[in-house]
């Protein structure tokens, strides 16, 4: 059976779960490589933490990674604290209830585990960029755990093997943190020269990169510019014509 990377653990912090991730690279705790089965995720509680690689495009030729966590748990909407996102259980339905004991007779344990009389869980996840000797991975943590358990769940200080773990700073990126960034820069702006010319166009151009934008003056602007003198043969030619005209 697959056993969680912890049990009895709480996140607190971002600092927690690389502490975690540190472990993990260094094979002090296990990672999960394969989606859990039916039995593992009856045996989801309180306290259980796992990390999971997210499958990648060479996942064909190495066999690793996850595609997608999937625990058979119902969720509600997503929320954002800290950069984690919370996910809390949603209440078993009558007809959860209802099918539950038609499929497998009274109420057992495994109803007890999966919320039908305890108080429901709540996921927690972070997911984090890092750098493997197989290259650039994304790495996903995943923790369980009720309200009325935190006080009763460890942290990483009461475990020396993680309290005392030098994590290396910037090996763990977040993910999140990475999406956000990137989505919402801010467009740089370079300041820009103007050059004026007799026929009154504009040219407004980058004063770094020195390229030319041609805007048009405005019309009303155009028609109070006397035209420029004709040259005097044309001058002639035309009164030649205005003449015959006559």
């Amino acid at each position: 059976m697959q056993r969680p990377t912890c049990t009895m653990l709480r996140v607190r912090t971002p600092s927690d779960a690389h502490a975690i991730f540190h472990a993990v690279s260094l094979n002090l705790l296990p990672i999960v490589a394969r989606r859990l089965d039916t039995e593992e995720r009856r045996a989801i509680s309180s306290g259980c933490v796992f990390v999971w690689e997210e499958r990648g495009s060479s996942a064909e030729s190495t066999g690793l990674g996850i595609e997608r966590w999937t625990d058979s748990i119902r969720w509600g909407p997503s929320r954002v604290k800290d950069e984690f996102l919370f996910y809390h259980e949603k209440e078993p339905d009558a007809a959860d209830l209802e099918l539950a004991s038609e499929s497998n007779g009274p109420i057992t344990p495994h109803h007890y585990s999966r919320g039908f009389y305890r108080e429901n869980l709540i996921k927690q996840t972070y997911s984090v960029f890092v750098e493997t000797p197989r290259g650039r991975r994304k790495w996903h943590l995943i923790a369980y755990f009720t309200q009325e358990s935190l006080e009763f769940l460890h942290t990483i200080d009461d475990i020396p093997g993680l309290s005392s773990l030098h994590v290396p700073p910037g090996k763990y990126k977040s993910a999140r943190s990475a999406k956000n960034g990137k989505s919402s820069a801010s467009p740089v702006y370079e300041p820009l020269a103007i050059s004026s010319f007799p026929d009154g166009s504009h040219t407004l151009y980058p004063s770094r990169h020195r390229r030319r934008v041609e805007i048009l003056a405005p019309l009303a602007y155009l028609q109070n510019i006397p035209p420029p003198r004709r040259h005097p043969l044309d001058e002639e030619a035309l009164m030649s014509f205005t003449g015959l005209h006559v």
